[in-house]
Formats: C-alpha cells, structure tokens, sequence
C-alpha cells in the first residue's frame, strides 16, 4: 500500500490526498488502485498537482469515499503485464496448432507414430487405427461389422454391408461433423484458400458479416473510420457461443496488428497491439510510443525506423548536430507534449547527462545543440563531472556545465519527428496502397467473368 488515504468524490476527477506524496510516487500516465465499498478501482492519472492533490483522466464513477488505503502503479508495470498476457495467448494458439497435428496422427496414422507433448518432448508409438486393425479378427481380409468393422475390403462393399444409401457419398454442409465442400467457407475456409474478403465500413460490420461463417480467415479492403483496424491484413476470425474475436495482422512490415473483441448484444471493440513497429526504446531502455524515430549519435550518425525513413543526419561542431529531411518534431503528451519529441540519456541515478537546445530552421531541418550537464547539489560521485584529479587532490574540470559537448559514447537521444508527404516511407505506403487495390479489383472482375 502506498503512504496517507485518498478522498474521491462521485462524478469527480479531483483527488485529494491526506499524509501522501503524490509528487514523488506517481505521474502522469500513471494508474491508483484503491477499493471503495468491496468494489476495486483501477484509475489513470492525467496530471499530479501536488504531494496531496492530483487529476483524474475521466471522473471517478463510484461513491464518494474518504479514508481509503491506496496503490500506485507505474505504468510500465501496465505495461509488462500487457506484453505477458501477449506471449501467453501466443504460446496456448501455438499448442492448439500441436493437439490438432497430434489427433490427425492419432486418428488417421497407418502405423507407428511421434506426437508432440506440452513440455516440447516427444513420444514414438501405434496410433489408434493401428491398435484397431490389429486387434481385429479380419475374415477375407476384412474386419466383420459384428467387431466393429465394414465387412468389406472395398467402400461400395462396405456401404452395402452397413446399410448405407448413395446418400452415404454426399454427406456434406456447414453443420458440425459434415465435410465443407469446394467453394464453401467454414472453418477457417478451407475449400476456399481463406478467401473471405469484405468491404466493411464499422466493427460491427464486420462481426454481422463475419457471424455467418464461423471461424475464418478473411481480409477487410475497408478502413474502418475512428476505430484501430488494420485494411488488407490477413485476418483470423475465431468464434464460439455469442463471442467472438479476430486478430488482424498487417501486410507491411510498418503496419499495426489489431485485435478485436465482441459479444452478442454487448458491443464490438477494437485495440491496437504494440509491437517493434510502433514503439521504440529509448537510450535508457523504455519503450515508448513513438514514430517517426531518430537516434542521433554522437558522431553525427544515426538509427531510423521505418517512417523515418529519408531522415539524414551530421555532426556540424562540437555539440552541434543537424537533422534534414523532417518537418521539425512530431510530439505528443508522451513525448514532452509542445515543446518536446526529445528523449536524452540519464546516468545510472536518472539524472539527464546533457542539456539540449534546438532550432527548427525554414526548411523543416532540426539544428540540435548538446551541452554537458552537471547536478552540483548531488554526492560527488553523481555530479557527472568531466576533467581529472590533481597532484594535490582537487578535481579540475575540463568541460564545465553548460559547455558544448558531443553526445556520450555508446549512448543517444532520440528525436521523434514529422516527416514529409513525400517521404520514403509514405510513397511507399501509397505504392503498396494502389497495389492492393489493383489486385483486389482484378480479382473481382476475375470472380465475374467466371461467373459469366
């Protein structure tokens, strides 16, 4: 638990705090778990006052409440439990994927057989057709229907000695236990390729059209407005009783996965997953949010990800760095808000190693400048002073707070910028766009003249 009580008020994002220090265990984007009335509250933090005052995202739903015991949770805590649940998720469809292969084995296989168990080992024996075709006493080569056989070592044979009609060979739908035909699309579209493609404008377009497949695999050529969603990904539709879910999985390497989530009469939603594509870690090994990126170093080189791609950097003078091929910062709250979209190294004690100054110039360039930085009031192991020790035991400084100086070695800071219409990475992206289009209309008149 963490120091002092809360009071919250119903309809209310104001929090007041009695013996806390809001300043020093929380900030923003930060999360408070505190239990009223045997109910618990999970609430975000927009903003933190003071050591006894801070702000809600949203108002506080439940009743007011005075006294309560409380917890701070970072955000990155969030965060790794989130990054878990991914990695769990993919590990249990990846053991689904082995009990479907181990079955068909199980089922179909003519003699011995390897099936792969839970802790990744293997076991080598029959499978159950084996154990069955042994076991059996045959007569003329056939097992008897009185043991479970067809009588027959031929399948028209073997209809006639169970009673079978001609109905026996074309047993086949979409209800469970039959066999999809050619050209149906039932579970995950085999008979089809996976070939369900749609034209849906909302998420709750997609679950009506979707409801009447079962589970699939499909591709929306629609971009949903407003809501997470990824055009053109190959999509996996799964469903069971009156949920459902799909994952979207993007066609470019830039793209974003999206997952979404439904329930009869409840509602469909979708998310956006984080991934390398969409995050970045900093010089001080946090992932954040964050593209366009550049990791300027102190040579004047640098790191870009994809949308940052056509970016171009130079070290200028000592401290003195220029990055082209922007439209200066691209910021948002989590980056510094307006005056931010800069990330500098910190010591092993979180203390900034630079000071940092910039100019965006007329043509979008950034004009960064660095200058070392010291923290006096701090023991004098962690004053990150740069110079040498004296004959008679005095430290003279070399470079002194304030002072140009490059970006420290094996470190970097990270710039997120804007970038041009024209850039490399957004040409692209129109290119792979109209592609798409071009092919999933020929493919359409393709369907038609077949038809025809």
């Amino acid at each position: 638990m963490s120091a002092g009580t809360l009071t919250l008020t119903n309809n209310s994002a104001a929090v007041a705090g009695n013996g806390t220090s809001f300043t020093t265990e929380v900030a923003a984007g930060d999360f408070i778990v505190v239990t009223v009335g045997g109910v618990p509250y999970t609430l975000p933090v927009k903003s933190v006052e003071s050591g006894t005052a801070l702000t809600l995202v949203s108002n506080f739903t439940g009743p007011t409440q005075s006294g309560a015991a409380w917890s701070a949770v970072p955000r990155v805590a969030l965060n790794m439990v989130t990054a878990a649940l991914v990695t769990q998720s993919a590990e249990a469809l990846r053991g689904l994927n082995y009990d479907k292969q181990n079955w068909q084995q199980v089922f179909s296989g003519t003699g011995t057989i390897t099936v792969k168990l839970p802790d990744q080992s293997t076991f080598t024996g029959p499978s159950w057709k084996y154990l069955a075709d042994n076991m059996a006493t045959k007569s003329n080569g056939a097992v008897p229907v009185n043991q479970g056989g067809t009588g027959s070592t031929t399948s028209s044979g073997a209809r006639t000695s169970l009673g079978l009609g001609t109905a026996a060979t074309r047993n086949a739908g979409t209800q469970d236990g039959n066999v999809p035909l050619v050209g149906s699309m039932w579970g995950f579209g085999y008979g089809t390729a996976g070939h369900v493609v749609i034209n849906a404008a909302s998420n709750n377009d997609i679950y009506s059209t979707l409801i009447n497949y079962g589970s699939c695999v499909f591709r929306n050529n629609t971009t949903p407005p407003g809501v997470p969603s990824t055009t053109f990904g190959a999509s996996l539709w799964l469903q069971t009783g009156d949920t459902a879910g799909a994952i979207q999985i993007p066609y470019s390497p830039s793209g974003t996965v999206t997952v979404i989530s439904a329930q009869a009469g409840v509602g469909v939603f979708s998310r956006t997953m984080y991934d390398t594509a969409n995050t970045t870690v900093d010089s001080n090994g946090f992932i954040k949010k964050a593209s366009p990126i550049v990791k300027l170093k102190g040579d004047g080189s640098a790191e870009v990800n994809y949308q940052a791609e056509g970016a171009s950097t130079e070290r200028l003078d000592l401290g003195v760095y220029r990055i082209s091929g922007v439209l200066g910062f691209n910021s948002t709250p989590e980056w510094g808000g307006i005056d931010g979209g800069i990330e500098i190294p910190l010591d092993r004690n979180k203390q900034p190693l630079l000071w940092v100054d910039y100019k965006i110039e007329s043509d979008g360039s950034i004009l960064l400048k660095t200058y070392h930085r010291t923290h006096p009031s701090a023991p004098e192991f962690a004053r990150n002073l740069i110079g040498y020790e004296s004959d008679d035991g005095n430290f003279i400084e070399t470079v002194k707070n304030g002072e140009p100086v490059d970006i420290p070695a094996g470190r970097w800071v990270d710039l997120r910028v804007e970038m041009p219409a024209d850039s490399i990475f957004n040409q692209r992206q129109e290119e792979m766009r109209v592609a798409m289009e071009q092919a999933e209309q020929a493919r359409t008149e393709n369907q038609q003249d077949t038809q025809l």
